[in-house]
């Protein structure tokens, strides 16, 4: 019986070394995504670009199994264009906005009285990153997703707010910029079923992550089902966001796969959910 995973593509895993323990390295999941049959892996972090490291470990096991990418976060100076260009000169597939340090983000956690998340320092309301501002994009960012383009790669809106999502997505649409919307069932971004479809028919691919269901309160692989049926499976992807010490990434993707499919979506769309649509949101398809 085949494998779930043959040829599947996870655009979201977290591994070491991060300043939180995790529960892979970067040579340990690209062993096990081969072993898996996997086409590939985005490496993602919040804190260092991922890559240059990636293209370490593909010479290492002999397959370009791993790609790399930046989330533009306060280590690497927020929304910086020249950490951007750097990183997509060195060959990231995907570029993400402020996640920990987004002003929607920052401000929850503030709230919530936390002063961290996955190692790094929340922003204070000073140094919070905004990337849309009453409907359209700050210049900033809008030179950012015009180089996301030059280089043929994919922006990632990040934990931005639905609104400043919503700008992001129709100035990805206006540039001809691939973009996905990361994992909107995930409590910090939390957008409704009607809000995902708008920025669908934008053109954005919505990103469901297994990660969202362990750790958002009421979030099910039924509820991810339902939407991809709803929404339409042309513009969804599975992903998992796994990594966590206790949440190995690829029987991670398995089990989250299989939970899918048994929520009610079909063997055939499936397939198109985790190697069809990945490969097309990162520009890997012909």
């Amino acid at each position: 019986m085949t494998d779930i995973l043959a040829d599947a593509i996870d655009i979201h895993v977290h591994t070491a070394p991060d300043l939180i323990e995790r529960n892979l390295t970067d040579l340990e999941l690209a062993r096990a995504a081969v072993d898996a049959g996997m086409q590939g892996v985005v490496v993602k972090s919040h804190v260092v670009p991922t890559v240059g490291r990636v293209d370490l470990v593909n010479d290492a096991v002999g397959e370009e199994v791993l790609h790399g990418g930046i989330a533009l976060n306060g280590a690497v100076g927020g929304l910086n264009i020249d950490a951007a260009e750097t990183a997509l000169k060195l060959g990231a597939k995907v570029v993400w906005l402020p996640t920990a340090w987004s002003a929607n983000h920052a401000r929850q956690w503030r709230e919530a009285g936390t002063s961290r998340f996955v190692g790094q320092r929340i922003p204070g309301p000073s140094e919070e990153l905004t990337v849309a501002r009453n409907g359209e994009v700050t210049e900033r960012v809008a030179e950012i997703i015009d180089f996301v383009g030059s280089y043929d790669a994919t922006l990632g809106t990040g934990h931005a707010s639905a609104a400043e999502t919503e700008a992001v997505v129709a100035a990805c649409a206006d540039a001809g910029v691939r973009v996905i919307v990361n994992h909107p069932f995930f409590r910090v971004v939390n957008l409704s079923v009607d809000e995902q479809r708008r920025l669908a028919e934008m053109g954005a691919i919505l990103e469901y992550c297994a990660y969202s269901v362990r750790s958002t309160e009421g979030h099910t692989v039924e509820r991810v089902a339902d939407a991809v049926n709803k929404i339409g499976v042309e513009s969804c992807l599975l992903a998992t966001d796994l990594g966590q010490r206790d949440n190995p990434p690829i029987e991670g993707f398995r089990e989250f796969a299989r939970g899918v499919r048994e929520a009610g979506v079909s063997e055939e769309d499936l397939w198109t959910l985790v190697a069809e649509n990945p490969a097309r949101a990162l520009g890997l398809s012909p």
